[in-house]
């Protein structure tokens, strides 16, 4: 396998990182993963575009190009021989450091990031969610993200506890609430609620990060003339709706058919689910038709 680290292509097992770079001490970068298909990365515009707003939140120096980023990642997947194929890249950017650096006093801007792609193709499982659909494990509020919701930071711990618990239980993905026992947002994906022809998803405002595929499934929604919201859910709202999905950018979208052991809807997978699944695909192949690295309208 071959990474893209420090500006340079090589071999996944010669990539070093400082242990004084504070991604390792603290946690201190952020990153974020998105879907090609063979070759195309769908949304980067906007994947960067939040990069971007992440970064100068963390005062990390940051190319908001997406043209720059959108060569390096075709470099990698060509090296990766994976041009022809659906894949996965991680965009990840640390703080950086060295063994003299003071990370608490030290001017952000002289101290040099560090930028990392890596690559991996979608697996066969993905498919085979969005065609029988997934259990999920809701968790208590202390799994939530926390203090800086809308940053997608290299501490992500609370997330993979969360999700490590709901699959040693047997479920594909935890569901997260907050102290209110509000839905907050699976620890890998968003989550949306279908009652009748309105389509519900929690509010950024309850403290989530509010996810690029996300935003386009909602945009789509509306298209098909779904009414959508952005409000507040409980837990029990997710066993008395028509329909619950979850979306991301390597997941796309996937049903939701049960939840605590409890099925939704009878635990079979929704219409306006297969119809949104449909537009998602429809609006990839017309973006790689068109060219672009943003298919936002």
């Amino acid at each position: 396998m071959k990474v893209h680290l420090g500006g340079e292509l090589i071999d996944a097992e010669q990539a070093c990182v400082s242990p004084f770079d504070a991604g390792y001490l603290y946690g201190d970068g952020i990153f974020d993963t998105l879907r090609c298909y063979s070759g195309f990365p769908y949304l980067l515009a906007e994947h960067i575009k939040r990069l971007a707003q992440e970064a100068e939140l963390l005062q990390l120096p940051f190319d908001p190009s997406p043209g720059t980023w959108n060569h390096l990642i075709r470099e990698l997947l060509e090296a990766n021989e994976l041009l022809e194929v659906d894949a996965r890249v991680r965009l990840q950017i640390s703080r950086g450091g060295e063994p003299d650096t003071n990370h608490i006093d030290t001017d952000p801007d002289r101290i040099t990031p560090m930028v990392f792609l890596h690559a991996r193709p979608v697996s066969e499982h993905t498919r085979r969610l969005q065609e029988e659909g997934v259990s999920v494990l809701t968790m208590q509020s202390a799994f939530a993200r926390g203090n800086f919701p809308q940053i997608k930071s290299l501490n992500y711990l609370p997330s993979i506890m969360a999700l490590r618990f709901a699959r040693a239980q047997g479920h594909e993905e935890a569901i997260l609430v907050n102290r209110q026992n509000k839905l907050l947002e699976g620890a890998t994906s968003n989550i949306f609620l279908l009652r009748g022809e309105t389509l519900r998803t929690p509010s950024p405002r309850l403290g989530l990060l509010p996810g690029v595929t996300r935003a386009r499934v909602m945009h789509l929604a509306r298209e098909l003339g779904l009414k959508v919201e952005e409000a507040a859910s409980e837990l029990r709202d997710l066993v008395t709706a028509d329909e619950v999905f979850l979306t991301g950018s390597v997941k796309e979208i996937v049903p939701v058919v049960a939840v605590d052991g409890s099925a939704i809807a009878g635990g079979k997978v929704g219409p306006w689910t297969r119809k949104l699944l449909k537009a998602y695909h429809e609006d990839v192949n017309k973006a790689r038709t068109a060219g672009n690295v943003s298919s936002s309208s």
